[in-house]
């Protein structure tokens, strides 16, 4: 029997009549009732009531119909997941990742990808984690890495959690504050202070943080915004800044870790003692089937995030 007639017989019903089915459909009118007409002999029963002037349903059509529906959706998922085979070698690609996450995972992952799979399409963007989001519902992504906290409970995508990102303040080599074994929040405020766009519960914790070292002290409320001077969602601008002046930068430490090992940064140990961990995963459309190419990007993440 295949899937042909069955379209044909869904098409009719649809559409309402043998003319405008056939019209639909790329048929004579005469092609469109034999398939019908072979389709019910196939089944032994009659599927269409042609009554009234109308193309509908018999009992048995119903039953029929609701099947048929069922069986070219999962055709045409089949014929897709058949196509995603060749993705990973002659399709593309469309990546995002946020500003924490592209300094240390963007140039190892990209690199690997770019190597292993050379005819691999790459569309790559870089954004905050909400600007990700309604470009994945847009289906203008496939797949990013991101910040995930702030996404719990949206059922509509899915996240596959990641090691969380540890994250610092980080000043240059013979900047006042380096050195020091101690340094409150509220001195940072005596500098430039730059970071990416923080995510409003960020915002609200350093807020709360300021608030409390403020009252600790006696002194006046501190403003919620007080805290970042720069925002900057390029890693490596933030670097180059913190490197020529006394700007205070919040980045990744794994991104840090060179420069202070070579003496040319250092990181601020604020007291009281603040873990900044940020809760990261590579992040995609709930029921959607990745292609071979996400699952491999997604893989490669995995790969190089134990030597991040």
């Amino acid at each position: 029997m295949g899937l042909r007639r069955l379209h044909h017989f869904v098409t009719l019903i649809e559409q309402g009549s043998f003319a405008r089915a056939a019209d639909a459909l790329h048929l004579s009118q005469p092609a469109l009732s034999r398939s019908i007409q072979a389709l019910e002999a196939d089944y032994g029963c009659a599927l269409v009531d042609r009554s009234y002037g109308k193309a509908g349903t018999t009992a048995a059509g119903t039953m029929v119909l609701a099947r048929a529906r069922r069986m070219l959706r999962e055709g045409r998922e089949l014929r897709r997941e058949l196509q995603l085979l060749q993705d990973i070698e002659i399709g593309s690609l469309r990546l995002g990742f946020g500003p924490f996450a592209a300094a240390f995972l963007l140039e190892p992952v990209l690199a690997a990808l770019v190597t292993r799979h050379p005819r691999l399409g790459i569309d790559l963007e870089i954004a905050d984690t909400q600007s990700m989001v309604q470009a994945l519902e847009a289906e203008r992504l496939d797949v990013f890495i991101g910040e995930s906290q702030s996404l719990a409970g949206q059922p509509h995508l899915h996240i596959d959690r990641l090691p969380a990102l540890q994250t610092g303040f980080f000043v240059r080599a013979g900047h006042p504050l380096a050195g020091r074994r101690a340094v409150a929040l509220t001195e940072l405020a005596g500098f430039p202070v730059a970071g990416p766009r923080l995510p409003a519960r960020v915002q609200a914790f350093f807020a709360a943080q300021l608030q409390a070292e403020a009252d600790a002290r006696g002194g006046p409320a501190a403003a919620p915004e007080a805290l970042l001077t720069v925002t900057c969602d390029d890693m490596h601008a933030l670097r180059t800044l913190m490197q020529a002046t006394d700007t205070v930068v919040l980045v990744p430490r794994s991104m840090m870790a060179g420069a202070c090992a070579a003496g040319e940064a250092a990181a601020l140990p604020l007291r009281p003692a603040t873990e900044l961990r940020a809760p990261y995963g590579a992040v995609w459309l709930a029921g959607r089937t990745l292609s071979p190419a996400a699952r491999a990007f997604v893989a490669l993440v995995h790969e190089v995030l134990p030597e991040a």
